[in-house]
């Protein structure tokens, strides 16, 4: 029993120190060796300026100096000319008279909706149709911009998801009961009212600020400071507005721009307004009038033929002018890389290793970059005609392909390709690099482009990132489409492209293309 127990513990010890110094190395690899990956993630990101200034309609004010007035038209209702926002009532009866209609309304459809439902054969289908349908009305509304249904259709869903007490009460002598009642009141009523009707169609909103008489015109000659007090100013409301009528269909925005941002902007031009949570989407909007220049701010008014629905409530408010948005796989920066590719001496390339760090000079211009992958030796050149590859005439020199990289910044940009290559060093002799893909040119059929054509030497700014791909790091090829601060927007092509999903490593060290991570 004893010699058991001994085995056991001696075979627990054993394991424990295994599991110990596994972590131990796995630990002091990784303090070593850090890695840090970001996922890729489609994105758009855009470039705009910051705006502040003013809705402007085209309204007029609803006055009455009535002392009982029950406004009947909903914020946001479309009403043609002619139609009735309002009733005048003789007294304070009159008006409860008023307010008990409006009840014996909601209660008749209520009822109604309520011995409907009884006739029907109830179940989840009937149920889930009157939700969709009822979803659907309200999906209008808003769509449509027109909020004036949007209580009564809210109502309704809310009946149809939380039964009221009606349902139980609800028959057909309870139903001719309150028609009798609304018809008395109706009669009692007929001789103590007047309508308050509209002479124009337009929107009708009950929120009066005092900003009703500032018209487009009024902003024509405003510089920036006269239109910040315009907007600070105290407005007086008459006592007598009951609400107010938007005639337009257009509104504008007389807005306060950066000069920077806004200075190329023309009378006639279309731009694109953010409004944020006022609007869920961007406006378009078109210069009306660019103001004059005042302390590096400009008033621009803009046109808006969308969304006055939304903003019927919107006076004094912050914008965002957006001049381009860009979309692509979004990438920390530091995860971005400039690369160059080129021929070394087949001597020189056995020099180096994969990962090793080199000083790149182009020029005047040096960068310090590492290797990121060594090609096999290979002849290098074109044999003139007649001569037959690894015969003696054949005496084509020995080059091996080389790739380096370096951390892009936007500030030093792309390398100056004019001399045609580059020089690497490690601290030693400088190596010569010849242009690999100005090879690849004159092999392709440019044989007769001189030395000192600047074009031949004339090649785009290249870009790559690298993934884990398993545990292996892999270089694919990048365009950037945007670069923000800490983020940027690529675009890539072909089979083995940057994908939506795809680990970009942002952090590690003696990084190269190939790399195996433990």
């Amino acid at each position: 029993m004893k010699k058991t127990d001994t085995l056991i513990r001696i075979t627990s010890l054993l394991a424990f120190i295994a599991l110990a110094a596994y972590l131990s190395v796995y630990i002091i690899h990784r303090a070593t060796d850090p890695v840090q990956t970001s996922l890729t993630v489609t994105a758009t990101m855009s470039d705009s300026a910051p705006l502040s200034g003013l809705v402007i309609r085209d309204e007029l004010v609803i006055q009455s100096d009535e002392q009982y007035i029950n406004v009947t038209a909903a914020d946001g209702a479309k009403v043609a000319a002619g139609q009735t926002v309002a009733v005048v009532y003789g007294s304070e009866e009159a008006l409860e008279r008023a307010s008990r209609l409006s009840v014996l309304e909601r209660e008749i459809e209520e009822t109604t909706a309520a011995l409907d439902k009884t006739g029907m054969v109830t179940g989840s289908l009937d149920r889930e149709e009157s939700v969709y349908a009822a979803i659907t009305g309200i999906s209008s509304c808003l769509r449509g911009g027109d909020l004036s249904e949007l209580d009564t259709r809210s109502n309704s869903l809310a009946g149809i998801l939380f039964p009221s007490e009606v349902g139980d009460t609800a028959s057909e002598e309870y139903l001719r009961q309150l028609k009798e009642e609304q018809e008395e009141l109706k009669k009692t009523s007929a001789g103590d009212t007047e309508d308050i009707t509209v002479a124009e169609s337009g929107t009708f909103s009950t929120l009066v600020d005092g900003y009703e008489g500032v018209s487009p015109d009024y902003t024509r000659n405003l510089s920036p400071t006269e239109l910040r007090e315009l907007i600070a100013a105290d407005r007086v409301v008459a006592s007598t507005s009951i609400g107010k009528l938007v005639t337009s269909y257009d509104w504008y925005y007389a807005a306060i721009a950066p000069w920077d941002d806004s200075k190329d902007l023309r009378e006639g031009d279309w731009v694109k307004l953010s409004f944020g949570r006022y609007f869920g989407s961007q406006l378009d909007a078109e210069v009306v009038r660019v103001g004059r220049a005042e302390n590096d701010e400009q008033v621009i008014l803009f046109r808006i033929e969308r969304g006055q629905g939304e903003m019927l409530a919107v006076r004094a408010v912050s914008a965002e002018l957006v001049y381009a948005e860009y979309t692509g796989l979004r990438v920390p920066v530091k995860g971005l890389y400039r690369y160059y590719a080129g021929y070394l001496a087949t001597e020189d390339g056995q020099r180096l290793s994969a990962g090793q760090r080199v000083t790149l000079t182009f020029g005047e211009d040096e960068v310090e970059a590492f290797v990121s992958e060594l090609g096999s030796p290979s002849r290098y050149g074109d044999l003139p005609l007649g001569v037959e590859a690894g015969s003696e005439a054949d005496d084509r020199p020995t080059r091996q392909l080389a790739v380096f990289c370096w951390p892009w910044d936007p500030e030093a940009g792309p390398p100056d390709t004019s001399m045609g290559g580059a020089f690497v060093s490690t601290g030693g002799e400088p190596m010569t690099l010849t242009n690999y893909y100005d090879y690849r040119t004159l092999v392709s059929g440019r044989e007769d482009l001189d030395d000192t054509d600047p074009d031949k030497w004339d090649i785009p700014d290249r870009m790559c990132v690298f993934t884990m791909t398993g545990m292996q790091a892999e270089r694919k090829l990048v365009e950037l489409v945007y670069a923000g601060e800490e983020y940027c927007l690529l675009d890539s092509q072909g089979n083995d492209a940057l994908r939506e999903g795809n680990e970009v490593i942002v952090q590690a060290r003696d990084l190269y293309n190939g790399k195996v991570f433990s």
